[in-house]
């Protein structure tokens, strides 16, 4: 029930409703990932096809056409962001849709208006985050009715990670997805500098996401996978914030990093390796990219000397479940299994005491340093038991 759920979470669309605005999601939500792509993909090829996506000339027939067309491309987007360059061209054609079909007056139908735009969103930022790009939708919807609580905890991530991102932007940085598509060339990045509003930008990113995870980790939910849901958020953009410089080192673990910084990003890409383990829920384009990137700065640790006993282990699982999934070509999972595959072959044994040396390195420095508060990860854990439960 992946759509129904992530839906739900995205902009908290009530479950009979959407099934009854696009039945045949429905019918996806039951299917195999394989003919789920397959069904998504028709979905939105129909919307714009140039017979079914003609707009109808009745109103209310419009907005439903529209409506159907942006939750569709809302799926597609969750199921073919990064392998699909066009993912950014249909984010803008949904916006439109909304702005020109929203219905005008505040009520029900249009609070459902306003759950699609912050999923779109959503979509938007990830997509955004993977590329490095500006998102396309501002962050304050442009139409009153379209607005949202500033008290949604969705609401509140989206902020912040728009404003990280646009800070980043437009200045030729290399990107997460760079990094998959080929091997990363550190010659070519040590020109990229960065300056102290960069580091208050991130800090300020990283503050913001803890308050984030403790006011929303004391809300009460429905269920212990909503709570889980929201750790699974934090982990992943607490990655994303510590990996921001990443690509523009080379990807390299120890280029000009200290052991405190290399510590912090390792415990959080361990973290979000975990996450696959432990939540059989995960399989958004995005969230497979981020704990692939995860496991990819863990085999550097292990290459350079500072891994732990099951991090092999744990990356094995990832990757096994990375070939497990099927889907149609060109396969996001293919690329990202094919890319842990080559830094596995790569790995070489490291010197033996590195890893002690580190960690005498870690014990004996300030943990005032750190950007992120160390106890938030293991409070999670132990809030939500993921050490002893699965998805």
């Amino acid at each position: 029930m992946f759509i129904k759920r992530k839906l739900k979470y995205l902009g908290e669309i009530p479950d009979q409703k959407t099934m009854v605005i696009l039945p045949r999601v429905h019918a996806r939500a039951s299917l195999p990932p394989n003919q789920a792509n397959l069904l998504i993909a028709e979905t939105t090829h129909a919307s714009f096809d140039s017979e079914v996506g003609q707009t109808p000339d009745d109103p209310a027939s419009a907005e439903e056409w529209a409506f159907q067309s942006v939750l569709g491309i809302i799926l597609a987007g969750l199921l073919r962001e990064a392998v699909v360059k066009e993912t950014g061209v249909w984010i803008s054609l949904a916006y439109r849709l909304i702005l020109e079909h929203c219905p005008s007056n505040t009520d029900e139908r249009s609070r459902e208006w306003q759950r699609l735009f912050s999923g779109l969103q959503i979509v938007d930022l990830e997509h955004a985050s993977i590329h490095l790009s500006c998102p396309v939708i501002p962050i304050e919807a442009p139409l009153p009715r379209l607005k949202i609580p500033i008290q949604d905890q969705l609401y509140r991530l989206s902020r912040m990670m728009h404003t990280g991102l646009t800070h980043f932007t437009g200045r030729g940085l290399p990107t997460i997805w760079s990094c998959f598509e080929s091997e990363p060339i550190v010659s070519q990045m040590s020109s990229v500098q960065f300056s102290g509003v960069d580091g208050a930008v991130i800090r300020d990113w990283a503050r913001q996401l803890d308050d984030w995870l403790v006011e929303f980790s004391d809300k009460d939910f429905e269920s212990e996978h909503e709570k889980k849901l929201v750790f699974r958020q934090y982990i992943l953009h607490r990655l994303l914030v510590l990996s921001i410089y990443h690509p523009a080192r080379g990807c390299n673990l120890f280029s000009n990093t200290t052991p405190k910084e290399q510590h912090e990003l390792l415990v959080s890409a361990r973290a979000a390796v975990k996450l696959q383990i432990l939540d059989a829920s995960i399989w958004s384009n995005w969230d497979l990219v981020m704990i692939t990137w995860a496991a990819l700065i863990v085999l550097q640790g292990v290459d350079g000397g500072v891994g732990e006993p099951d991090d092999l282990e744990n990356v094995g699982v990832h990757l096994q479940k990375l070939k497990e999934m099927h889907e149609p070509k060109p396969s996001l999972r293919g690329i990202l299994a094919t890319r842990l595959e080559q830094k596995l072959q790569g790995l070489h044994t490291p010197a033996s005491g590195d890893a002690e040396v580190f960690e005498q390195e870690i014990r004996n420095l300030d943990n005032s340093w750190y950007i992120f508060d160390q106890s938030s990860l293991q409070a999670g854990y132990e809030l939500w038991s993921y050490e002893n439960q699965g998805g």
